[in-house]
Order: structure tokens, then sequence, then C-alpha cells
């Protein structure tokens, strides 16, 4: 399937449909059925697997971005520290924002082949989900989900973009999962001047120091097959 730069930055989400079971998740039709065939399998293991996050808009991507760039949003550091940005100089805060927060246009999110997964069987009552390393690690409530999908996902045609085996510079996230196939569909799209054309039309933060740091941002995060 050929994919438009709008599809590829969020800013389209015809070629998705709803996941069976969690209608307001989108995800393209190839990943929402590997997802599905995963999570029903899980579950004859024992295991619930369930969306937390699919597709995400250019325009919500935007929104993330600003409310950061701009101090309105906490930002965290590698540490899961609370980071002044305010105290920062604009490439800096642009460094900050990128270990946990992808640039507008160029989210996994905005493709519906990446999705964010937890456990509701796992989750005590009221508990409020975090995203964070600790519950995902050994000694975390979602530790039996990262030993099912550390053996099965691949099976299912699904990776982790963003851990520290990936080379990457930004945290890891052992709840982001991506099917392989379908994400390098929309890799193959992105280019630096895709880039600077998103970045040049967006009302987005910090433009004045992205448009100096294209050649990075291609390279460090924003390339990950």
């Amino acid at each position: 399937m050929t994919y438009t730069i709008e599809q590829l930055t969020g800013q389209d989400q015809s070629h998705l449909v709803p996941l069976e079971g969690f209608e307001k998740h989108l995800l393209t039709p190839e990943t929402a059925r590997a997802f599905s065939a995963m999570r029903e399998d899980a579950a004859r293991d024992g295991i619930d697997i369930a969306p937390v996050s699919c597709f995400r808009s250019f325009q919500r991507q935007l929104e993330i971005w600003n409310d950061k760039y701009l101090g309105d949003r906490p930002v965290y550091d590698n540490r899961n520290r609370p980071v002044n940005v305010g105290t920062l100089t604009g490439v800096e805060t642009v460094y900050a924002i990128l270990y946990w927060s992808a640039l507008p246009g160029f989210s996994r999110h905005h493709w519906g082949t990446d999705l964010d997964v937890a456990s509701q069987k796992l989750m005590p009552e009221g508990y409020q989900l975090q995203l964070t390393s600790d519950e995902y690690g050994p000694d975390g409530i979602f530790a039996p989900l990262t030993a099912w999908l550390d053996r099965h996902m691949e099976e299912y045609g699904f990776f982790r973009p963003f851990t520290d085996d990936a080379h990457v510079r930004v945290g890891t996230e052992l709840w982001h999962l991506s099917h392989r196939s379908q994400a390098a569909e929309f890799e193959r799209l992105i280019s630096r001047e895709v880039i600077a054309k998103v970045v040049g039309e967006s009302q987005i933060a910090g433009k004045s120091c992205l448009k100096g740091m294209i050649d990075e941002l291609y390279d460090d995060y924003i390339i990950h097959l």
C-alpha cells in the first residue's frame, strides 16, 4: 500500500481501522489483526494484554510538544526527575523533550503501527497507570506481561523500538510495541526534506532551533528500525 505524507505525519487517519473490542483505538488493518491474534493467544496463557494508546494525531502530538516546550506540562529526565525547562536554552529544551516525546509529525503513534500496552488484570483496583520502567521491570506489576512479550511478540511481527538494545537516544519503553513490517512501510517515507517541511509549516514551539537540527533529528531520534 502507498501512504501519503498526511498519513505518515498523523494528519490523515483514513488508512486505519478500529481495533476489535477496543473501538476507540485505531491501527492499520494488518497491525490490528496481528495484535488481536497475539492478545487471544496470550489470554490462553493467562496473560491479559490491552491497548493503552494506539493512533495519535499530529494535532495532539503538537499540543503535547508545545505544552512541554513552554513549561505548561512536566518534562522528565532519564531518571524520571522533573526538568525545569525555564533554565534551559532552546536546543537543550528540545533534547529534554525528545527523551520521552516525539517530534510532532514523526511520532510512531501517527502511523497506526505502534501501540502502548498494559494489563488490566494485573492492576490493583484504583491503580493509576504511569507507563514507567519500574512498572514493566522484573519487580513491577506488569512483569508477567513483559516476560510473555519477551518470549512471544516477535511471533506476531512485533518488536520494541525504544530499548537500550535499540541504541536510540530516547527513554526505554517496554510498553511500546511496533509491528515491524508495517512500520517499515512508513519509515521509508521519512526524509530530511519531509522533516524540514513539517517543521517549517507547523506552529511548533522551538521552530528556530529545530530548523538547525534536521540532520540530527533524522539520524538520532526518528529512524529506529
